[in-house]
């Protein structure tokens, strides 16, 4: 889809896929238009068990406003790997996320840590 095509407004949807006491995050792609080489929460299947954590809106690279909803799932099985549009994945603690995510993510953060401590 291109820049042209995408709709006024988008609405995304994300999982923070947790195994444990850690999440799997992924390293966009050096070619991604949207936040290259940045850390994010990545696509995937096989997890259950969902539970809403929080919403968010910003602005894309491209100037299209998105509404974001963040779950929290529980990872089911099989071995993560990183889709074509991503460098690396990897398992990583809460504390860990800090060093590697912008603070556009502090919110959810915040909301992760928050859900940790209700469980």
């Amino acid at each position: 889809m291109t820049n042209a095509n995408i709709p006024l407004h988008v609405i995304f949807v994300e999982a923070w896929v947790r195994k444990g006491d850690k999440y799997l995050l992924a390293k966009r792609s050096l070619k991604d238009d949207q936040a290259a080489g940045k850390w994010a929460v990545p696509g995937g299947k096989e997890v259950n068990n969902f539970q809403f954590l929080t919403s968010r809106s910003f602005i894309r690279s491209s100037g299209h406003h998105v509404v974001a909803l963040s779950f929290v799932a529980d990872y089911k099985s099989g071995t993560a790997m990183p889709l074509e549009d991503q460098d690396e994945i990897k398992w990583v603690t809460l504390e860990e996320m800090k060093s590697l995510l912008d603070e556009h993510w502090n919110d959810i953060l915040i909301s992760l840590k928050q859900a940790e401590l209700k469980d």
